[in-house]
């Protein structure tokens, strides 16, 4: 009978934290799905321009990033232009991207690359990486030599980059992978004079430290909510350079987002 009880015990408090999962969910989609009126976050100061592809426009991130802000007292206008899959080289070509570039004397312009390419090997990144994105940094001050460009280091696959593991086996793994990653933007920051926004970095730490957070979508590519938040706090500290100290949590848990907001802290800051 004691069997029994524990059994159902143990059954109710899984059934308990899935269910407090799938709430915590619920109040982040509610939140994504509010209605957000026409110029809200277009004004402000900083302007930030957001330029990428899915990792950029899954869960919104720079509406998030807007809105964490506006929770801690800041009010920065974001747009953002992401193709899914589009690559730094396509962004270069696109005439319809240009005409937003220059539509305004932005404050940031950050550049996130198709999210396998940069691990790729170096010559290759040299060729269709950096020389396209240092025609993208040129494109932006030649309109506006005043902007500066902030490049987005994204994180490795789950499981690293499967798809092209037999021609380059380094990247097999999410490590290998995430170096190469860190490696190129670093790299393309750089040679730029752009800034860095350490995502990855941050995404390495929380899955090194706190694997219980699930930082990607059932794909193990794309960001789950906790890492899109992840992602805004990392720009929101190096953006503003202040810490996240009551920063909204959006319907995730208050220890989670405590150690995603810890995480962005450390590594921007270098506190422990």
């Amino acid at each position: 009978m004691r069997r029994d009880l524990l059994a159902v015990m143990v059954l109710a408090g899984i059934l308990a934290g899935i269910l407090h999962r799938e709430n915590a969910r619920g109040d982040f989609r509610r939140f994504l799905e509010k209605p957000v009126p026409a110029g809200f976050y277009a004004e402000g100061s900083p302007s930030v321009f957001f330029i990428g592809n899915s990792f950029t426009s899954v869960n919104d991130l720079p509406i998030l990033f807007a809105r964490l802000a506006r929770s801690l007292g800041d009010k920065p206008g974001v747009e953002g232009y992401a193709p899914g899959g589009q690559t730094f080289a396509g962004h270069a070509k696109d005439s319809e991207l240009l005409k937003k570039i220059s539509a305004r004397a932005w404050d940031f312009v950050v550049l996130q690359e198709q999210s396998q390419r940069p691990a790729f090997s170096p010559k290759q990144v040299e060729t269709d990486t950096i020389v396209p994105a240092l025609a993208l940094d040129a494109m932006i001050h030649a309109s506006h030599p005043g902007t500066k460009v902030v490049f987005y280091e994204t994180w490795g696959r789950k499981n690293g980059d499967q798809a092209n593991c037999k021609d380059l086996p380094n990247i097999c793994t999410y490590e290998g992978q995430q170096k190469r990653l860190d490696e190129s933007y670093a790299l393309m920051a750089e040679r730029s004079s752009g800034i860095l926004v350490p995502v990855g970095e941050a995404w390495a730490k929380v899955r090194a430290e706190h694997p219980e957070i699930e930082l990607y979508a059932a794909d193990g590519i794309h960001p789950s909510e906790q890492g899109t938040y992840l992602a805004a706090c990392v720009f929101y500290a190096v953006l503003f350079h202040k810490r996240l100290t009551g920063a909204e949590r959006f319907g995730l848990s208050e220890k989670e987002t405590l150690i995603l907001q810890r995480a962005a802290e450390q590594v921007v800051f270098g506190t422990t």
